[in-house]
């Protein structure tokens, strides 16, 4: 638990390795089940929103080789989140994340990177006693291990298991010892 100014949050979060086709079963259940939107986290001037996390143009692959690739606020379908002013930058933009927006999860998908490799997707809340944000996160969750078998702790998609010879499950960088990567026995 943190404490942070006059508020008390408390953190969550949990990984899935996955392929891009266990993103799109995982999601597309998610969706299915729950009025979300999706908000790219971030510096913006404006916010970039979508409904359907799976139509995006890198959705399920790995762009930058890292463990933090491509970060989404999720929210209920009425809502608008609170955008921070960033003193760093110009006027006109603005950081969109959890701070300010309590009722939220955020996801950061991972997934392929240049067919050699497999990156986490993070789902996390600094905010889970706010029943909203509970709710977002747990019922992702559930949709995660509706499509994922569990190894070590951890959740690997079912197409990312049988093919679990085929690639390294990385946790923090392509350019790191494999020694961190997540090792079948």
């Amino acid at each position: 638990m943190n404490i942070r100014c006059d508020h008390i949050m408390t953190a969550r979060s949990f990984s899935v390795f996955a392929t891009k086709e266990d993103l799109i079963s995982i999601f597309n259940d998610f969706q299915q089940n729950n009025e979300i939107q999706y908000f790219k986290c971030g510096c913006n001037d404006d916010l970039i929103k979508t409904s359907n996390i799976t139509k995006e143009t890198h959705f399920g692959l790995n762009i930058k080789g890292n463990h933090i690739n491509n970060q989404w606020l999720v929210c209920l379908s009425n809502t608008t989140p609170l955008k921070r002013k960033n003193k760093f930058c110009l006027d006109n933009i603005f950081f969109t994340d959890q701070e300010l927006n309590k009722a939220s999860i955020v996801i950061d998908i991972g997934g392929h990177y240049e067919n050699q490799a497999l990156f986490p997707t993070e789902i996390s809340t600094i905010w889970y006693e706010n029943e909203i944000s509970k709710d977002l996160y747990t019922m992702m969750k559930k949709s995660c291990k509706k499509y994922s078998h569990k190894y070590n702790g951890c959740l690997i998609g079912n197409d990312a298991y049988s093919k679990r010879e085929s690639y390294r499950f990385c946790t923090i960088s392509i350019d790191s010892p494999s020694m961190y990567d997540l090792k079948y026995k």
